[in-house]
C-alpha cells in the first residue's frame, strides 16, 4: 500500500460532516430534469430526421439532440449511486425513455461503477473504468477517442445479434458477459458473474435492449422507419460518446498503473474538479464537472455537488489542498494529460 504524508491526508468524515445537510437527493429536482431533456432529446431527433440534409434548421436540431439526450444518459451515473431502495420507478422509467432505446441499460454501469470507487480496486487492473494513460502513451489516448464513435454500432450489434445469439453458444455467451457488458476503457477489463449479479434483473434489462433494437430493425424493414433513423441515430449517439470520452479523459489525472492500493486521499488527487467552466453544464452535465468532489463524497446527489464544492472551499481544514483538484477548463486538462503522456 501505498503511502502519503500526513499533511496530505484528506480528513474524509470532516468533509461529510460540513456537507451533511446536502446529502439528501431531490427526486423533484431528477425527474423534471431527466424527463425535460429526454423528451426534447427525441423530439430533436425527430425534426432532425424531417429536416432536409445540412440545412442550417437540421443543424439546430441536431447539436440540441446530442447534448439533451447526452444529459439524459448522463443519469446512468446517478442511478449507480442512488441507494438500491429508492428511486425505483425512476430506474425504470429511465431504462425505458433512454437506457433501453440508445442501448445502454443501466446493468452495463452498475456495479463496474461501484468498483471504481472501491478503494481496494481504484486505478488496479480490477477498475474498469481507470487507464493508466500516462504511462501507456498518447497512442492509446487517440485510439480511446477515435472508438468512441463507434461505441454505438458495437452496443447495437452486441444487444441485437450477439444476446439471442449467446443463448446457444456457452463460449459465445461467456465471451458477451465478460468482455461485452459493462462501460468500461480498460479493454482488458472482464467482469464477472458476481459483478453483474450485483444488479438486479440485469438479464430482464439485456432481453428488453434486444427487444427494442429488434423491434427497431423490423419497422425500418416494413418501411415505416427510413434507413435515414438508422444512420441519425448511430450519428447522434457517436457524437454523445464522442462528447463523453473528452469528459472521461478529464475525470482523472490516469497516473496511476498496476494493482497497488490507493486510499482515498490518492484518489481524490489523481481526480479533478473543474468547477469555473462556462460550458461545463454542456460536456460535464449532471455534476460531473465537480469529479474529484464525487470521488471525496461518492452519494451526494449531482444537484448539490456545486453547493458541497463551495463549502468545502470555505470551511474545510484542508481547503488549500482540496483547492489543488482544481483545473482551469476542459482544454487545459486534456493539454496536461497530453503533455504527461508524452514524457
Amino acid at each position: 500500500m501505498s503511502v502519503i504524508q500526513e499533511e496530505q491526508k484528506i480528513p474524509v468524515k470532516e468533509a461529510r460532516q460540513i456537507v451533511k445537510d446536502l446529502m439528501v437527493p431531490n427526486a423533484f429536482i431528477y425527474w423534471v430534469d431527466f424527463l425535460f431533456h429526454i423528451i426534447l432529446g427525441w423530439y430533436s431527433f425527430y425534426f432532425c430526421s424531417k429536416a432536409d440534409f445540412f440545412s442550417p434548421i437540421g443543424w439546430v436540431f441536431y447539436f440540441v439532440a446530442i447534448f439533451s439526450f447526452y444529459r439524459a444518459a448522463i443519469f446512468i451515473h446517478e442511478i449507480t449511486h442512488l441507494r438500491k431502495d429508492t428511486f425505483y420507478l425512476f430506474r425504470v422509467v429511465w431504462n425505458f425513455l433512454c437506457g433501453f432505446p440508445l442501448m445502454i441499460p443501466s446493468f452495463l454501469y452498475q456495479g463496474v461503477h461501484n468498483d471504481h470507487h472501491n478503494i481496494k480496486l481504484y486505478g488496479t487492473r480490477g477498475d474498469g473504468e481507470y487507464f493508466p494513460f500516462v504511462n501507456e502513451g498518447r497512442n492509446k489516448i487517440i485510439l480511446f477517442i477515435s472508438a468512441s464513435f463507434f461505441v454505438p454500432v458495437f452496443f447495437f450489434v452486441r444487444f441485437v445479434f450477439l444476446t439471442p445469439l449467446s443463448y446457444c453458444n456457452k463460449n459465445l455467451r461467456s465471451l458477451v458477459l465478460e468482455k461485452f457488458s459493462s462501460f468500461s476503457i480498460d479493454l482488458n477489463y472482464q467482469r464477472t458473474r458476481s459483478s453483474l449479479n450485483t444488479v438486479a434483473m440485469w438479464q430482464a434489462q439485456e432481453i428488453a435492449t434486444c427487444l427494442y433494437g429488434l423491434i427497431f430493425i423490423s419497422l425500418l424493414l416494413k418501411g415505416v422507419f427510413s434507413y435515414k433513423i438508422l444512420g441519425l441515430w448511430f450519428i447522434i449517439f457517436g457524437a454523445v460518446f464522442f462528447m463523453n470520452a473528452l469528459r472521461t479523459l478529464a475525470a482523472h489525472c490516469y497516473r496511476y498503473s498496476g494493482d497497488e492500493v490507493r486510499d482515498i486521499s490518492e484518489q481524490l488527487f489523481d481526480s479533478v474538479n473543474i468547477p469555473n467552466s462556462f460550458l461545463g453544464v454542456l460536456w460535464a452535465p449532471v455534476g460531473l464537472r465537480f469529479h474529484a468532489t464525487h470521488h471525496l463524497i461518492p452519494e451526494m446527489p449531482y444537484h448539490n455537488l456545486g453547493k458541497t464544492h463551495q463549502r468545502l472551499l470555505e470551511q474545510f481544514s484542508k481547503k488549500n489542498l482540496y483547492s489543488k483538484t482544481n483545473s482551469n477548463g476542459l482544454i487545459s486538462t486534456l493539454v496536461r494529460l497530453w503533455r504527461e503522456s508524452g514524457n
